[in-house]
Parts: C-alpha cells; structure tokens; sequence
C-alpha cells in the first residue's frame, strides 16, 4: 500500500484528509520536511506554503508529488505554486471522493487544477522563460519541436485539446472515442514527447505548436 504523508498544524484537516483515504493508502503524519522524503504524495496545508520563504526549495524533491490543500486559496497562489513544482491544489471544503480523485490523479502523474486556470499556468511560465526556473523546467521536458511530427493526427487533436483545458470527457465526446482511448492517447503522447503530464503538455503545445 502506498504511503501518503500530511503535513499540517491542522487537526480537522488531518482527519478530514485521512478520512477521505484511509482505505486506500497508507496515512503518515508528517512534522517536518524530513518526514515525507520518501512519500509519493504529500498533501500540504495551504498555510505551510504561505510562509515558506523559498516555494520552489520545497517542492523540489523529484520524488514526491506535493498536493496543497487549504480554503479559499487564491487563484494567483494556486498558480505561483503549479509553476513552483506542486502538482496541484485542492481546497479542504471538497467531497472526500473528490480529494480521492485528487490523489489518486497526481500518482499517475497528473496535475490537478482548475481548468479555467491552465493558460494562466501557462502563460506565466512561457514569461519565465528566461529564468532559471523556467530552464529547468523547458529542459526537463521540452526537448525539441520536432518530437511533435512523432504524434499521429489523432493524437494531435488530443494534445490540442489539453492545451485548451478540456477535460478527458469533453475530449471523448468532441471526438466520438471512450475516455480510456483518450487515456490511451495522452500515454502514447506523453512518452513520445517525453513529458509526464498534461500540464507540460499543454505548455509543449504552447510553445512550439
């Protein structure tokens, strides 16, 4: 079973975070940093990013997934820690399948975000494109424009579908297939273009679309 830590000073959301998962991984509370080295996934209250001098130090185990959980979040922290390396944000007042969903996403290596939000992510980090931050980033997981000619025509449509924040559903609908071949597909993309979620991807198609 794998091991998903919580780091929060806060009780009720430990309990409402370890309610919602309990049956499904392994909980560990965590007290410090040095306490989800090793996990997967580690959900994180929003506070404890609030006052966190150096965001992108925090996120940066390559290991482990950081899901920030907290209330009433706003949009432009959500997205200063997407572009930071967190994998997503969820806020505390979802239903517990819903944050299930969450964590269950971010294992296989998804992003979860509001979808609205998915251009803004992108366009701030399309603008640090001369930081170091964002070197990183392109070099991690943009090699060259020419992987895009590997992508038949059909996976062509997905990933532009993804750039525009669509949903695996209103992909299967748009294109008359099921979700699990729009699951298929993104597979597929991801490991021809060397990227591992459709957050990178939709930056990908971005930049050299």
């Amino acid at each position: 079973m794998q091991s998903i830590a919580i780091f929060s000073d806060n009780s009720a959301l430990v309990r409402l975070c370890s309610r919602a998962l309990i049956n499904h991984f392994e909980i560990v509370a965590a007290t410090s940093k040095q306490d989800f080295q090793n996990a997967p996934v580690v959900i994180i209250e929003a506070q404890k990013v609030d006052v966190e001098i150096d965001i992108q130090s925090l996120f940066s185990n390559s290991t482990t997934r950081f899901l920030v959980v907290g209330k009433d979040w706003s949009e432009n922290k959500q997205i200063n820690a997407l572009v930071n390396g967190a994998a997503g944000y969820c806020d505390e007042s979802v239903p517990p399948k819903l944050l299930l969903h969450a964590v269950t996403s971010i294992l296989q290596g998804d992003t979860w975000i509001q979808r609205h939000l998915v251009p803004r992510v992108i366009d701030t980090l399309v603008k640090m494109k001369s930081d170091d931050t964002y070197a990183s980033i392109s070099s991690k997981y943009i090699e060259s424009s020419s992987l895009l000619s590997t992508l038949s025509s059909r996976e062509k449509e997905v990933a532009y579908m993804i750039r525009d924040g669509k949903s695996n559903k209103t992909i299967a609908n748009s294109l008359n297939i099921s979700e699990r071949t729009v699951k298929a597909h993104l597979t597929s993309i991801f490991k021809k273009l060397k990227i591992s979620d459709r957050l990178h991807l939709a930056l990908y198609i971005k930049e050299y679309d």
